[in-house]
């Protein structure tokens, strides 16, 4: 089963419910961080992730940029989704492992 990783949100349970609708695992994290290393807070969902998504309105940029790099440097599909909605951000993570 492909594992998806959305990053940003608050939607955990529906993120969940609705990959499992959709033949995939969904690894949830809102995006915040506590200070200190903000790649420390992403790098166990990244590793696992076959493709990363982004929900673009419900992160911070540091964030972001964190998630980012650490894609590029694992050689992790990455995309970015201007909305907040479950469907739309696992549609396109669909979309892009087929």
């Amino acid at each position: 089963m492909k594992i998806v990783a959305i990053i940003g949100g608050s939607q955990t349970d529906t993120f969940k419910k609705m990959g499992e609708k959709r033949g995939v695992m969904v690894e949830h994290h809102n995006g915040k961080t506590g200070g200190g290393s903000v790649e420390s807070y992403f790098l166990r969902i990244i590793n696992k992730a076959d493709v990363i998504i982004i929900l673009k309105g419900a992160i911070k940029h540091t964030s972001m940029w964190a998630v980012r790099e650490l894609a590029e440097k694992k050689g992790k599909k990455i995309d970015y989704h201007d909305g907040f909605g479950a469907t739309g951000a696992l549609e396109k993570a669909l979309q892009i492992v087929g």
